[in-house]
């Protein structure tokens, strides 16, 4: 079992389709064999910009299975197994290991939000973590979790179980975050990672161990280069190429979300997609805005 997640950076892999809205599972394939070599530390699957919650159970065995097949075997996989019971989360879990994923990414459960206070969270967790035959890694992400942000006591606590072993936090609150990392310094297996790569530089400078970055899925070789200058000591780059980033970033993630990132792949690749309804791609006028947003990177 895996007993910490490397740092670096690792891409949300999207999930294809085809145009009847079936897995495609050769253009994700196709998608992991481009991202090999780019420097990146690991794959994510199943998480936001993967349409985790627009799939089946078989659908996302078919997943891990793929990626783990072509992905570079030394690296790790973290699948999405998040439900909104705890129930349904081990079971999740329990799929994801015998597809041949490394670590369960869990979502709190929030349909019942106004019930989910820190000792339902607490609970909810611990048992996950108590039975999970992956280790676990905290998905704080209030955006896709009906507005519920996990607290940094909560977070803290959470880090005490030896089957917890990070956390993916897309609330951009730096001071929490920092917060998380000071707390949690004495257990050596527990990272912290920024959960887009719209803030990795600041995430960095308190003290986390990387990103999980759906800009990543276009521009690995310099979200991983914003994570290498910084290691280097060369801030006065890092901060030029964090904020060259930054517009794409806001493009694939709070303006245009999943259809941006398969649409700017189409642009930048030749591959991507629609995403499955009710989401739907981008239109033309749209596409044409991101284009211009996206060479602003390549330029």
């Amino acid at each position: 079992m895996l007993e910490t997640i490397p740092a670096g950076i690792y891409p949300p892999l999207p999930t294809f389709f085809t145009d009847d809205e079936e897995l495609d599972l050769a253009t994700l394939r196709r998608h992991v064999q481009a991202l090999n070599g780019s420097g990146i530390a690991g794959y994510v699957v199943m998480g936001s910009n993967g349409e985790s919650v627009h799939l089946s159970g078989d659908e996302r065995a078919q997943i891990i299975e793929t990626v783990r097949a072509v992905a570079d075997p030394q690296m790790p996989l973290i699948a999405g197994c998040g439900e909104q019971s705890t129930r349904a989360s081990i079971a999740s879990c329990r799929q994801a290991a015998t597809c041949g994923a490394d670590v369960a990414l869990i979502l709190p459960g929030f349909y019942f939000k106004s019930r989910m206070n820190n000792v339902a969270l607490l609970a909810h967790y611990r048992a996950i973590a108590d039975s999970s035959p992956l280790p676990i890694v905290i998905y704080n992400m209030p955006t896709n979790a009906a507005g519920l942000d996990l607290e940094a006591a909560t977070i803290c606590a959470l880090a005490e179980h030896p089957n917890i072993i990070g956390l993916k936090d897309s609330s951009g609150n730096m001071a929490k975050l920092a917060q998380v990392v000071a707390a949690t310094a004495a257990h050596a297996r527990f990272r912290a990672f920024a959960g887009s790569a719209g803030y990795l530089l600041p995430a960095l400078a308190v003290g986390a161990a990387g990103a999980v970055a759906a800009l990543a899925n276009i521009f690995p070789r310099e979200v991983c280069r914003v994570q290498e200058l910084f290691n280097a000591g060369q801030l006065a780059e890092a901060r030029i190429l964090q904020a060259r980033l930054a517009p794409a970033n806001t493009a694939i993630t709070a303006t245009y979300n999943v259809p941006g990132l398969k649409a700017a792949l189409e642009l930048l690749a030749g591959y991507g997609g629609r995403p499955r309804l009710p989401l739907l791609p981008l239109t033309e006028q749209e596409r044409e805005k991101l284009a211009a947003i996206l060479a602003g990177v390549e330029g």
